[in-house]
């Protein structure tokens, strides 16, 4: 008897796989462990091979929701470690947005680079035209700005129905929360230099009717 227990404490090959091939729930708890063991054993491996497989870089990202009516500081970004292909192409230094202002609404965590900030260089990057201008435009909706977004592509007519710009790109939004709904404040609106000068003249009498593409 004492045998028997000693060799239940210390299995032998042998005693392994007689009980493998054993019938009834002792080959099930068996197949259930080794089974369980398998897949941490994988999973384990899994995440070595991605940690390895995908090398990481940092970049910039919002601590809070910014909006185009604020000047950021250093505070309002922060540097994260994340995979090199969710880095953008156009990446910012901290220190080189300060002062400078968001193109649209940036969310929590949302990531900052070059092209989410305005500055001299937004119009002819928006619409790709050396002669590109931003003009400030009322819009004759008063809901407009609801469904508006940065980099919309629309067409300008004059409260009369003359088309005034076609195929101008949304710069900046007005900030919803700094405008009731009976006042939707200033569009900026980047067009090529004829279109902005004509944009500019019809905008001192009336306003003007966005076109969605």
């Amino acid at each position: 008897m004492n045998r028997d227990r000693g060799r239940d404490l210390n299995p032998t090959i042998i005693d392994r796989l007689r009980r493998i091939c054993a019938p009834g729930w002792i080959r099930s708890v068996f197949i259930r462990r080794a089974v369980a063991v398998a897949l941490i054993v994988c999973a384990a491996a899994v995440t070595v091979a991605q940690q390895h497989g995908s090398p990481s870089s940092t970049t910039l990202v919002a601590t809070r929701e910014l909006r185009p009516s604020e000047a950021l500081t250093l505070d309002d970004v922060r540097s994260i470690a994340v995979p090199e292909h969710l880095v953008p192409t156009d990446p910012i230094a901290a220190e080189d947005l300060v002062g400078r202002h968001v193109t649209g609404l940036v969310h929590t965590g949302e990531i900052i680079a070059r092209h989410r900030l305005l500055d001299s260089r937004l119009p002819s990057a928006l619409i790709g035209r050396p002669d590109a201008r931003l003009v400030p435009v009322r819009p004759a909706d008063d809901t407009l700005a609801t469904f508006v977004r940065a980099g919309d592509v629309v067409d300008l007519l004059s409260e009369d129905a003359r088309v005034l710009a076609r195929g101008a790109v949304v710069a900046v939004i007005p900030d919803s929360d700094r405008h009731a709904s009976t006042d939707p404040g200033t569009v900026l609106v980047a067009m090529g230099e004829d279109d902005a000068h004509l944009v500019a003249s019809a905008g001192l009498r009336d306003r003007i009717t966005f076109v969605l593409h």
